[in-house]
């Protein structure tokens, strides 16, 4: 029992990972926090109520980032329809921080999945507004953190990072599937240290921004 117990010590001790499995194990452990906390509670709070009647410490949350997009203090039916569907993706990311962290052979099938639920995501987001001229988005920059953090920044991260990891595991199966391909290549360490500065600042920035702000009243009849 005791060697048995210091196999698995020293099986675990001795897992090492790249620099590009750090970052990944990261992203997607912050992507999973995202989609089943904020994300979530968005969700709960446009299917009961609405961020904008709402005291909680999310409704304060959606509240301030509805000065930027106002459909996210309302109950918008595509809004709720993709945000459900991000849900359900958090949970494919707690699934691949375990799959990457054992080195499982599904990892970058899931990957994949994750990363074109995302992008697909965001383009449905976003792309309904455009044809309808924007008429609840920023119609400007004059405000900095509104539309350069919120609107911009918060969101084309999850396209920047997304595409990256599609790029590493499209290359990755490829790869596998013709051990002779000597033409492609994965992701250079200056993307993925690229990818790690976004992250960083991410991080560091909607944390920032939001607890400083002061938020949007909320108004009651």
């Amino acid at each position: 029992m005791v060697y048995k117990r210091r196999s698995i010590r020293s099986k675990f001790e001795s897992k090492s990972f790249s620099f590009s499995e750090k970052i990944r194990l990261i992203w997607f452990g912050i992507d999973s926090l995202t989609h089943l906390t904020i994300e979530l509670a968005y969700v709960f709070l446009a299917l009961t109520t609405t961020a904008a009647k709402s005291d909680t410490f999310f409704g304060f949350i959606w509240r301030e980032y509805a000065r930027a997009d106002a459909r996210w203090a309302v109950s918008d039916e595509t809004v709720i329809s993709i945000e459900i569907a991000t849900v359900f993706i958090g949970f494919l990311c707690l699934f691949q921080i375990y799959a990457i962290y054992f080195r499982k052979p599904w990892a970058h099938p899931l990957q994949i999945i994750i990363c074109v639920a995302e992008l697909y995501g965001g383009f449905m987001t976003f792309c309904p507004e455009w044809l309808a001229n924007s008429p609840n988005l920023m119609p400007d920059g004059s405000n900095f953190i509104l539309f350069w953090i919120y609107l911009f920044f918060m969101n084309v991260l999850w396209v920047i990072v997304p595409f990256i990891l599609l790029w590493e595991s499209f290359v990755y199966l490829s790869d596998a599937s013709d051990k002779t391909s000597q033409g492609s290549s994965s992701p250079s360490l200056l993307i993925w240290k690229l990818m790690t500065l976004l992250i960083f600042l991410y991080s560091i920035l909607v944390p920032l921004v939001l607890f400083q702000a002061d938020g949007v009243p909320v108004h009651r009849d």
